[in-house]
């Protein structure tokens, strides 16, 4: 039973922490003997309706020198267009990953991370991310996908 006086969860962005920059940091996937290219590579739907699944129908091969960053990222932004790219099941830190490669990893602000969460998670949003103060702290810590605070790129 509730009594009446809970506030709803705050879910706008405030200005100063709206304007910050987030990114994957491509070189220190490289550093920790990771491939960037390759994690991308692996998200990408393989359902056969974008041009590079149909490309390889018979799974999800490396072509080295054939399969460039561009017609990954080309990819997967055709990909989240026909499948269910980003799902309120994912973790945090895998949606917000997938956000970021489907914006071919340009900094996006963290209201515009926020903005795009909301939009794939719906309903889901407010259960999956406590605070956006909690959000924050997780994307500012180190973490597996190496995503993390980026230079404005003036």
């Amino acid at each position: 039973m509730t009594s009446g006086t809970e506030t709803p969860q705050e879910t706008t962005v405030s200005n100063p922490v709206a304007d910050v920059l987030y990114a994957v940091n491509e070189q220190a996937h490289e550093d920790a003997g990771e491939s960037y290219f390759f994690k991308v590579w692996q998200r990408l739907c393989w359902s056969g309706e974008c041009r590079l699944c149909r490309r390889y129908p018979e799974g999800k091969p490396v072509v080295p020198g054939t399969t460039t960053v561009t017609s990954i990222y080309n990819a997967s932004r055709s990909c989240p267009a026909k499948v269910q790219f980003i799902t309120p099941t994912m973790s945090v830190l895998e949606a917000v990953f997938r956000i970021l490669i489907v914006n071919g990893n340009q900094p996006m602000k963290f209201s515009a991370v926020v903005d795009k969460l909301k939009e794939h998670w719906g309903s889901e949003f407010p259960q999956r991310v406590e605070s956006l103060e909690l959000l924050q702290r997780i994307l500012d810590s180190a973490n597996e996908y190496h995503i993390g605070r980026a230079a404005d790129p003036e």
